[in-house]
């Protein structure tokens, strides 16, 4: 008996929602940065991501069904054919490139969160926290994992309840930026819709990411659950984040964490414990977004050490690797959360096209499209030979 195609595509599409909402999300950032300068058109260009990240996910289904490739590298292998020799080292430098630059965000928020709550000075904040994500990769990482689901359910349901709040609270000046089509005087409408494309190939390698997952995908059907289900619920966190910052701009732009301007310039009177409960749950978001990037990095790095020797165990990998990135990731969260968000994800989506949407929604599909022509046409070749 066949799995529906909800059974499918909605747990894959779960995941990729789950991994989105974490701390750029609840910060705001993502919505600063490609959305909401842009006015009324932030409601358009919230669109770019889930359509892309969607369509790149769906065909991702599609390949792993076809050629029956549930890992990484076996993937890789499919996608570029001879020519993943080239690619595959490039895919590993860009999936390098995608965890630093995670790492360099949730570090360079926390930065900023330990200067909230303690005063400290934000690079030392940074520090703590990286080195805090460290500690735990080298003897925690069980314990984030599981508490990871959980968070994200927390993550979820706090965001959409601060979500219709935030724009209930100002639904004056949201109603005003949408009737008059306000955008802020700065914005370039053409840049604006450049840099949604970007931000949308930026989760280009995601469809790589959940191959993993994709072993239940058994027919075209199933493909596109997978996409719809990756499209509709990114969309839905998209919709709530731009409804938490649209009605506060343009105050709101001056901060590198919208979300945490917004409640403790406007909210905290009327919600005092608001504060409290977002450092809270940002806390635990930091941590369970910064550990996996850091074992996903150290993992990268480690398959090219000796596999003998000092180098070959796994706890001075652990450390030497995480120490040096350490101090690389540092110095990135140092140029601040906005310019991380709006070069280091637009480069990444620059890159994305060429080497994985490219490959994956256009060179794929023609190949199969030619496997399935010459399928046909092979018995009407043997009728003549016959």
């Amino acid at each position: 008996m066949k799995t529906s195609a909800l059974r499918v595509g909605f747990p894959i599409g779960a995941v990729f929602f789950g991994s989105l909402v974490g701390p750029s999300m609840i910060s705001g950032i993502y919505s600063k940065v490609y959305l909401v300068p842009y006015g009324t058109w932030a409601f358009v260009f919230m669109f770019s991501f889930p359509l892309i990240s969607g369509a790149i996910i769906g065909f991702s289904a599609e390949l792993a069904r076809r050629e029956h490739v549930y890992d990484y590298n076996s993937f890789s292998k499919a996608l570029y054919g001879k020519a993943s020799i080239v690619c595959t080292p490039l895919m590993e430098i860009y999936m390098l490139m995608a965890q630093i630059l995670t790492l360099g965000a949730v570090m360079s928020m926390g930065g900023t969160f330990m200067q909230q709550i303690a005063g400290w000075e934000p690079i030392f904040g940074s520090l703590f926290l990286g080195l805090l994500c460290l500690t735990l990769v080298l003897k925690g990482a069980g314990l984030i994992r599981g508490a990871s689901s959980v968070m994200c359910v927390i993550l979820a349901v706090g965001f959409g309840l601060l979500a219709g709040y935030a724009a209930w609270d100002h639904r004056d000046a949201l109603a005003n930026i949408v009737s008059t089509g306000y955008m802020l005087p700065e914005a370039d409408l053409g840049n604006g819709i450049y840099m949604a494309i970007l931000f949308g190939f930026s989760g280009a390698c995601n469809g790589m990411v959940l191959c993993a997952l994709m072993q239940k995908v058994q027919t075209k059907v199933h493909a596109v659950s997978v996409g719809f289900w990756c499209f509709l619920l990114t969309l839905l966190v998209l919709t709530l984040e731009v409804l938490v910052i649209l009605p506060y701009i343009p105050e709101v732009m001056a901060s590198d964490v919208p979300t945490m301007y917004i409640i403790q310039t406007f909210l905290v009177e009327k919600l005092p414990w608001l504060p409290g409960l977002y450092f809270f749950v940002m806390f635990f978001a930091l941590v369970t977004s910064g550990v996996p990037a850091y074992q996903a990095m150290i993992a990268r790095v480690a398959k090219l050490l000796p596999k003998q020797g000092v180098l070959s165990r796994p706890l001075v990998q652990r450390i030497g690797i995480g120490l040096v990135f350490l101090g690389v990731v540092l110095a990135i969260a140092q140029l601040g959360l906005t310019t991380i968000v709006s070069r280091g994800y637009s480069a990444l989506g620059f890159v994305g096209i060429l080497l994985i949407a490219l490959p994956t929604c256009v060179l794929m599909p023609i190949k199969w499209v030619r496997q399935a022509r010459s399928a046909a046409q092979a018995p009407n070749q043997e009728e003549v030979n016959s």
